[in-house]
């Protein structure tokens, strides 16, 4: 009965960190990719008013 806790802590434990880890990478994926579209747009903006 004992190792069948354990065991399922352990699973419990690894669903929560790999749920934490997806979120944290969701997160990091949605700044990083607002972060280029922004600069995309400055860019563009800076190109578009003749400056080379």
């Amino acid at each position: 009965m004992m190792t069948a806790m354990n065991g399922l802590h352990v699973i419990m434990l690894l669903l929560i960190w790999i749920v934490g880890l997806a979120v944290v990478g969701a997160a990091f994926y949605v700044v990083v990719r607002l972060a280029v579209t922004h600069a995309l747009k400055t860019h563009t903006r800076w190109i578009d008013n003749g400056k080379p």
